[in-house]
């Protein structure tokens, strides 16, 4: 703990000789100063405590923030919506002081072919609560495609689908993977899984969809 650091919140009584401590700690800090959540919690409304009632500030040195508390919980002053963005699949992990994030996920495209093609990949985020996950979009096909067709893939990370523009026959084209939006509870350092879906792939003559995304967002 840093040398501000407290471990209680005392209240005073009418009366009371106040010691040379008291009365430094509470000119040197302005708010109270805790080292981590636990420390903070533990401070309040015991015997010799304030009561925690809304209005109350506190600055955490695990985090390096200054809080309010709202009457119900504890929340950042100040805070920041950070966004960590996914083009492949891997690991989230929070950090410090986060509890709650949203995705935003893009299942992959599918693709567009003669015969053959294959549907996107979906994409998921691992949350603990369960995984949320958007499905890839579906294969085009179409037998009767021409040999002077113009193939196009999707994107990558656009979760489009592949195209195929025929002369005369119209167009095939893959699906688009869908798009979800969900939060759930994280826990700050504990890595949770994200998985980014890939394009579908071509078949014949064909070309593949594009592949999907997830962005995480969260406060800090």
């Amino acid at each position: 703990m840093g040398a501000n650091a407290q471990t209680t919140v005392p209240t005073f009584t009418s009366g009371q000789v106040l010691t040379a401590d008291q009365q430094n700690q509470s000119a040197r800090t302005g708010v109270p100063v805790f080292a981590t959540t636990v420390t903070r919690d533990a401070a309040f409304g015991g015997a010799g405590e304030k009561t925690l009632a809304e209005g109350q500030l506190c600055y955490l040195e695990s985090t390096n923030k200054v809080q309010y508390y709202d009457g119900a919980a504890w929340a950042n002053l100040g805070s920041m919506t950070e966004v960590t963005a996914f083009t492949v699949s891997g690991t989230f992990t929070p950090p410090a002081g986060v509890t709650y994030a949203v995705a935003y996920i893009r299942g992959a495209g599918g693709s567009a072919s003669r015969t053959g093609g294959g549907a996107g990949g979906s994409s998921s985020v691992a949350f603990a609560s369960g995984t949320i996950t958007a499905d890839g979009g579906a294969a085009g096909t179409n037998n009767n495609a021409y040999t002077n067709d113009v193939f196009v893939a999707g994107a990558n990370n656009s979760g489009a689908p592949g195209l195929a523009f025929q002369n005369p026959n119209g167009q095939i084209s893959g699906g688009w993977g869908s798009y979800v939006v969900a939060g759930g509870a994280v826990t700050p350092s504990v890595g949770i899984t994200v998985t980014v879906g890939a394009g579908g792939t071509a078949g014949t003559s064909g070309t593949t969809g594009g592949s999907g995304y997830v962005w995480i967002a969260y406060q800090v």
